[in-house]
């Protein structure tokens, strides 16, 4: 670190340690040799009013052995574990914080500004015993890897940290990817997405963790055909990013639902962009749909409990029949949620995510043709829309497993309408997405009708693994119940497919022409 002020970008990929694995880690090869001990205590702060944390400003003081340091980190972005920070730091004399003698930026600015309005005031404390290492890799690439091991404290509040943090020094981004997959296989280690501060002020704010739902990329019709994949793929992946945790630490079912519509749309931005993409992530997209579907399992018994269950029983009290299927149903979910948090867990996803974080990182990972984005997602739209339209002829004489090929093809087109609307009139893509929406719920309905036998299955023989009798008529008046709701959805099904039929498509008139799409 240098003797006096100074500012620049940190770019730093995050990996979470099982406590367990510390030994075999710190004794492998990858880690190097040498090695440097050091005890770190940093206090953050902040206004009463979290003028800082709501800028995305993290402030602290830390003592580095016998030196203190302050620094201010801000203006961040976060994919695949890899984090992009602004950092401005300058040494101190003591534990008392001077933030004017931070160097004069933009970031520094914004806190100047916030002191001006209240004082600061120490939120959270971490307290880590860091191992440095320094590595070589490659030719001309330098990374330096902290592994840290410790405390975030917050008034009562505590959480442990245990995690690796390699900073790229020197060499392309591509390093840190390449050197966290390496660590990752066979160490059992998952991506941090959250910096020690942002953890902290949860913590200290005790904030609730909400499941988060798709957010619209941010594109606009000046971007070109390779800014506009790489905003729509990242958007998607933001989604599985921010619920993936969720799934694994709370029992809100809504985590899991968020995370597998995330990956859905991630995989749908891969495919839509497969023409610019080629063959670079096909295994990733093959990979992707294995998660998903191994995902899908619990979500199905989510679904089942949670939505179809009390409606069978709506109006009546469930007697000791319903109860027994309750049960069996729960010990099939349990096990379904085992299975998903081991595929979240497993090296398999954490090195996928890895792969699609490298890929975009790279700054020509994409080879995009000569074309603006409003004529990129003109061209993909009608593609899409014609598949539907396709998948759709004889509607009345479909069967299930038809039904199912025109639900898979509305997904996608609605998704590409989400993704897309940016960049064409409001109110047509708004009435498009209304269309699309209610055919896939409709859809949506029926399809789980034609599930519902093999799920009930299961629960049948967790139930006889319990050594329970199983509630036959409890569980017929579930199938009955999903048969009834699936004829109605059909008598449904003829007038929202008009409604999609006739709904505007505003890309017809923006585009220059057509390309075809996968």
């Amino acid at each position: 670190m240098s003797a006096g002020p100074a500012a620049g970008t940190e770019t730093e990929l995050k990996l979470r340690v099982p406590a367990a694995q510390w030994p075999r880690l710190l004794a492998s090869p990858l880690l190097g040799i040498a090695a440097r001990e050091q005890d770190l205590e940093a206090v953050y702060y902040d206004t009463p009013s979290r003028l800082l944390s709501r800028q995305g400003i993290a402030y602290r003081v830390r003592r580095e052995g016998r030196r203190w340091v302050q620094t201010l980190k801000g203006d961040g972005s976060e994919f695949s574990g890899l984090h992009l920070r602004f950092e401005a730091e300058s040494p101190l004399n003591g534990g008392e914080p001077m933030p004017q003698r931070l160097p004069r930026t933009r970031q520094t600015a914004a806190l100047r500004k916030a002191l001006a309005a209240e004082a600061l005031e120490p939120v959270m404390r971490t307290r880590i015993r860091r191992n440095m290492r320094r590595l070589s890799p490659a030719p001309g690439v330098r990374i330096e890897m902290a592994c840290d091991r410790g405390s975030i404290r917050a008034g009562s509040r505590r959480e442990s940290v245990s995690e690796l943090e390699l900073e790229l020094k020197s060499g392309p981004v591509e390093a840190l990817f390449d050197l966290a997959a390496r660590l990752v296989a066979g160490h059992g280690l998952t991506l941090e997405h959250r910096s020690k501060a942002a953890r902290g002020f949860a913590l200290a704010d005790a904030e609730v963790p909400r499941p988060v739902k798709a957010a619209a990329p941010r594109i606009d019709a000046a971007m070109d055909a390779a800014a506009l994949s790489r905003a729509v793929i990242a958007a998607a992946l933001a989604q599985v990013q921010a619920n993936s945790d969720g799934v694994l630490r709370h029992q809100d079912p809504e985590f899991l639902h968020q995370m597998r519509v995330g990956l859905r749309r991630l995989r749908c931005a891969l495919d839509l962009f497969a023409p610019l993409l080629g063959e670079v992530l096909r295994r990733e997209s093959i990979a992707l749909r294995g998660i998903g579907n191994g995902l899908g399992e619990a979500r199905d018994w989510d679904v089942l409990i949670d939505e179809i269950l009390p409606r069978v029983v709506e109006g009546g009290r469930a007697g000791h029949a319903e109860a027994r299927l309750l049960e069996a149903c729960e010990v099939a979910r349990m096990r379904a949620r085992r299975k998903t948090n081991s595929i979240i867990k497993s090296d398999g996803y954490v090195l996928t995510l890895l792969a699609l974080g490298r890929f975009f990182a790279a700054p020509q990972s994409i080879v995009a043709p000569v074309q603006g984005a409003r004529d990129l997602a003109a061209g993909i739209l009608s593609v899409r829309h014609a598949r539907v339209l396709k998948r759709g002829r004889k509607l009345r004489q479909q069967d299930d497993a038809g039904l199912h090929r025109l639900r898979i093809a509305v997904k996608k087109l609605r998704y590409a309408v989400e993704f897309f609307s940016a960049l064409f009139p409001a109110a047509p893509m708004q009435a498009q997405r209304a269309s699309l929406t209610r055919l896939q719920d409709i859809l949506g309905q029926i399809n789980d009708a034609a599930l519902i036998a093999p799920q009930l299955e299961e629960a049948r023989r967790c139930s006889a693994r319990m050594k329970r009798r199983w509630p036959q008529a409890a569980a017929q008046a579930v199938l009955d119940w999903q048969e009834a709701r699936a004829r109605t959805q059909r008598d449904r099904l003829a007038a929202a497919w008009r409604q999609f039929r006739n709904a505007p498509q505003p890309w017809l008139r923006a585009g220059k022409g057509r390309r075809k799409s996968s």
